[in-house]
């Protein structure tokens, strides 16, 4: 469908939830954008403290931003709601507890009108914590096409969060289906983005600020009850995409699965689970695949599979996991 002449480029969706703490940068961080021709859908999902008059104030000093108000459905719903009132030609997430670089959106703008275009353009992000920052770089230069989107966000080769991208608007439609889990739900609607086969592109520019805080949905416990949740709705997914080999979409089930059951392992708290259905599933899959699984994992990920075959090798996994998470973390922090 034709938009009015005056429609904006970019539509900006913001869910807030319970955020007075943390939504006055993130709206100013949208206000001192360079680039101008943006309108910010703060979409109140239900908040239960001032988070809706702090929209309400910044949209009454800045007309580019609008503020829904709905019962509390969600992140997902409330993105949901703010795609519906969306006109912009692009589409932009930002969370409201985090905040933007001033010119994250001339970057992602500018990189997709290079060339013949694109759908999709993604930006490096940094992780911001009280006591340090550290920046996430994709590190990609080449572009995405065909199934290469949605096989990057399967294995975790790339971001898998909506946020940190620039989406044509016209990647977002009614065939999208969303699937009421607590954790994974950016992951699975990427997945079905990368169904349409788009191309994506990627810009040396970290303009994304994600504040990590106590709480948060990414920060709870994966156990393999809810692996074996996710997979389901992998499945479901990709039992109606359209021209995936049949080969290729068993190889997608295991790089997610393999992800997945990486991040579950490395929960000391979760106790052994080699010998659960989904374990049994991976372990009879990665035979013969180590050179392939390389290519998307690292030597001590695969390590830490192979480890988890045998209950008495539980304890050296939850020992490697622990030194792996205590190496990044000292990494991060002399990098700062």
């Amino acid at each position: 469908m034709k938009q009015p002449d005056n429609c904006p480029e970019i539509s900006v969706i913001i869910p807030v939830y319970n955020l007075e703490n943390y939504l006055v940068p993130c709206l100013e961080s949208v206000v001192a954008q360079s680039y101008r021709d943006f309108e910010a859908i703060v979409v109140n999902d239900g908040s239960r403290d001032a988070s809706g008059s702090i929209a309400e104030s910044f949209a009454a000093q800045d007309p580019r931003i609008r503020v829904i108000t709905t019962p509390n459905l969600g992140v997902a719903r409330a993105r949901e709601t703010g795609l519906k009132a969306a006109r912009g030609r692009w589409i932009c997430f930002l969370d409201g507890d985090d905040r933007w670089e001033p010119d994250i959106l001339k970057e992602l703008v500018a990189a997709a009108g290079q060339g013949d275009g694109c759908d999709i353009v993604c930006c490096d992000f940094k992780r911001v914590r009280d006591s340090y920052e550290f920046p996430v770089r994709e590190r990609r230069s080449e572009e995405l096409s065909g199934f290469g989107y949605m096989e990057a966000t399967l294995s975790h080769s790339i971001s898998v969060c909506l946020w940190a991208k620039l989406y044509r608007r016209t990647l977002f439609d009614d065939s999208l289906r969303h699937h009421p889990l607590p954790l994974g739900e950016d992951e699975l609607l990427n997945m079905q983005i990368g169904m349409r086969q788009p191309r994506v592109r990627f810009v040396d520019y970290v303009g994304y600020g994600y504040v990590q805080r106590a709480g948060s949905a990414n920060r709870r416990n994966v156990d393999v009850d809810y692996c074996a949740r996710f997979a389901e709705a992998v499945d479901s997914e990709l039992a109606r995409c359209p021209g995936l080999p049949a080969a290729q979409l068993v190889f997608f089930r295991l790089l997610s699965r393999v992800r997945w059951y990486l991040v579950c392992i490395r929960k000391s708290r979760n106790p052994w689970c080699g010998d659960s259905e989904y374990a049994r599933w991976i372990h009879r899959e990665v035979r013969g695949r180590g050179a392939d699984l390389r290519r998307y994992y690292s030597r001590c990920d695969l390590f830490l599979l192979s480890l988890d075959r045998w209950r008495w090798l539980r304890p050296l996994a939850v020992g490697c996991a622990t030194v792996q998470r205590w190496a990044s973390s000292l990494i991060r922090r002399v990098s700062y």
